[in-house]
């Protein structure tokens, strides 16, 4: 049998990786626009500005799992394309109507639309790569969203210098826009017939509330982890600018706020590269409690950051963290997916990380508002803990290399 061809040097895997940085792009420039956005056009405050950016999170949340139903009976590349044309919209109405309503409804479309694409980008991943290349694609794949998270508050920032928030989510559009277009490039994934599993883990075959809740057990406790994890990212993202100009530094410039995202982002990068294969040689379960032990310590030193260089050594610390924990996490999702489910599977999965990323938003807001924005980062620190915890306890395989399904392609990519 001819060796699978590796994937990560295929045109429709830089394909994915262009929609994914772009998606990351989008979403990384306006949520921290929000506050900005709010204070100057609505004037609103942190509280406002965490209920809408936890908005678009909570859409999320149903768009997931409910794209990738969709995506499974119709196809991807419709859902996907759909999606997008919904985010567009959203983000043009915020632009174009300065209104509270204006921003509900936009935030709303805005999560429904970009978290159904951008899950379906991931689910097209792994329906495309031969299940022993998984970890070395996600990993370099998931360099895509660090890369957004990285460029995403630097573009917001130097458009709104310069010619306002409202500015910020036009350019947006545009870039919603060329992600419609890549998704035409992309091959149409094959779909497999069910075939009986010898694997412990449950796998997911019939339909309906059965087939729903077989596809919950198989993902609910990596999705746990990863609601925790991203619950970091929400806060971070959210209100990292204001909690350090809190300590003095300024928003924009080589040290300032906005450049720890950079830090933040490159460190995840070169881990990503070095540790590429890290899920696949000592297993996901063992790579994602160590990603959360990382994410732990770097939250903690951030809440207590003072400078720039205190910040960016915290967000070092998260970013080697976040490095393993994407491919890790999803891999144990996974596990227990067929194809003909996989897209629900791993919508569903998603929108434990929206949970997370909405709680993250929520929990800035709202402790902001009361107290020091450092109890948030400490609270949140104590998160990555239980969920390392429930981790550990309700894995129920620690194979450190995940069984082949004998429903997957093993065919090399045309």
């Amino acid at each position: 049998m001819a060796q699978a061809r590796d994937i990560t040097r295929t045109l429709p895997f830089w394909l994915m990786f262009s929609v994914s940085t772009l998606g990351g792009i989008t979403n990384s420039a306006t949520t921290p626009t929000i506050p900005v956005y709010v204070a100057d056009v609505l004037g609103g405050g942190s509280e406002l500005s965490g209920l809408l950016i936890s908005l678009s999170a909570l859409t999320s949340i149903i768009a997931m799992p409910l794209g990738g139903l969709l995506a499974d009976r119709h196809g991807y590349r419709v859902v996907a394309v759909s999606g997008i044309v919904v985010s567009a919209a959203g983000l043009a109405l915020l632009a174009a109507v300065p209104a509270l309503w204006a921003a509900v409804i936009s935030r709303l479309l805005f999560g429904l639309g970009n978290a159904a694409a951008m899950t379906l980008t991931l689910t097209w991943l792994i329906a495309l790569a031969p299940p022993a290349q998984r970890g070395k694609s996600l990993s370099i794949f998931g360099l895509s969203v660090w890369l957004g998270l990285a460029l995403g508050p630097q573009l917001a920032a130097t458009v709104s210098a310069a010619a306002g928030p409202r500015a910020v989510f036009m350019a947006c559009v545009g870039l919603e826009l060329v992600v419609c277009v890549l998704f035409f490039f992309l091959p149409q994934p094959a779909r497999h017939a069910a075939t009986t599993s010898t694997s412990p883990i449950p796998t997911v075959q019939r339909r309906g509330l059965a087939s729903l809740w077989e596809v919950f057990r198989a993902v609910w406790v990596p999705g746990a982890a990863a609601a925790a994890a991203w619950c970091g990212e929400g806060l971070m993202l959210g209100f990292l600018i204001v909690h350090l100009g809190a300590a003095g530094l300024p928003p924009t410039g080589v040290f300032g706020a906005a450049s720890v995202f950079g830090v933040f982002a490159v460190s995840v990068i070169a881990a990503r590269i070095v540790l590429a294969r890290m899920p696949d040689r000592i297993g996901p379960l063992r790579s994602a409690a160590i990603s959360l032990v990382l994410l732990c310590a770097g939250l903690t030193v951030i809440a207590f950051a003072g400078s720039f260089l205190f910040a960016a050594a915290g967000a070092v610390l998260m970013g080697i963290g976040f490095s393993p924990l994407y491919p890790s996490l999803t891999m144990l999702a996974a596990r227990g997916l067929r194809s003909r489910n996989r897209a629900l599977g791993l919508g569903l999965f998603g929108s434990f990380t929206s949970v997370g990323y909405a709680s993250g938003a929520l929990v800035g807001g709202l402790v902001l508002a009361s107290t020091s924005s450092m109890w948030a980062f400490v609270l949140v620190a104590g998160l990555q803990l239980a969920a390392l915890a429930v981790l550990t306890i309700f894995t129920p395989d620690q194979n450190p290399r995940p069984r082949l399904d004998p429903g997957e392609s093993r065919e090399p990519l045309p």
